[in-house]
């Protein structure tokens, strides 16, 4: 699930310390022999949370499946996307919300695909080339990364972003930011190693009341 790309051009200032924490904390995260999160992700405005997520993400080598769980303004819905190696899929689930949708079916559209997408989900730690500085501090089991200085083409990014990472697993445990009154913030609340291949296998028996599209 977790890409990793160049990680830091010439005009950035990187601490090296940083950049090994980071560097470890994506090898750590690309466990071969497989690696799933549990997580929470919260977006809010003040005081007041505009939307919560549970996500449970996975990823061994190129395979890889998320399952979300979202409320908005109280509103669940929940979606999975996939791939196993040869099919992709995409499975959504919303609630009925009036008397002339109980019949609504879910889907799940379904192709044959060469390697897996990148979608939001992934989480890229690509993000050291989009900032000018860093630091780092330590705080009990952990490393906190203060992100600052966006590179000019990078205007649209948040002023800072803080990453932390476990100082004896160096897994993910936060990732936290804030632009303009809006907070996002993504916990990491478990997360096991070991998943077998079948765990990523495609099987529509899993949605006995969704509609399989296959393209």
């Amino acid at each position: 699930m977790l890409a990793v790309v160049a990680m830091l051009p010439l005009q950035a200032q990187i601490d090296s310390k940083v950049k090994d924490v980071v560097q470890k904390c994506v090898k750590a995260m690309q466990n071969p022999a497989g690696v799933e999160y549990n997580m929470d992700f919260k977006v809010g405005m003040g005081e007041v949370d505009m939307m919560s997520c549970h996500i449970v993400a996975s990823s061994k080598g190129k395979l890889s499946k998320a399952l979300v769980t979202a409320k908005v303004f109280g509103i669940e819905a929940k979606s999975e996307t996939g791939f196993d190696g040869t099919d992709e899929w995409e499975w959504s689930h919303t609630p009925s919300l009036g008397l002339d949708d109980t019949e609504k079916k879910d889907t799940v559209i379904v192709q044959k695909a060469v390697e897996r997408k990148k979608s939001p989900m992934d989480l890229d730690l690509d993000i050291l080339d989009k900032y000018r500085k860093a630091t780092m501090k330590t705080d009990a089991d952990c490393y906190v990364i203060t992100l600052s200085e966006p590179v000019e083409q990078e205007k649209a990014l948040p002023n800072e972003i803080f990453v932390t990472v476990s100082k004896n697993t160096y897994y993910l445990r936060k990732l936290s930011m804030e632009q303009e009154g809006t907070s996002i913030t993504m916990t990491v609340t478990d997360l096991r190693t070991g998943l077998t291949d079948e765990y990523f296998r495609f099987d529509p028996q899993r949605y006995p009341d969704a509609v399989v599209i296959r393209n």
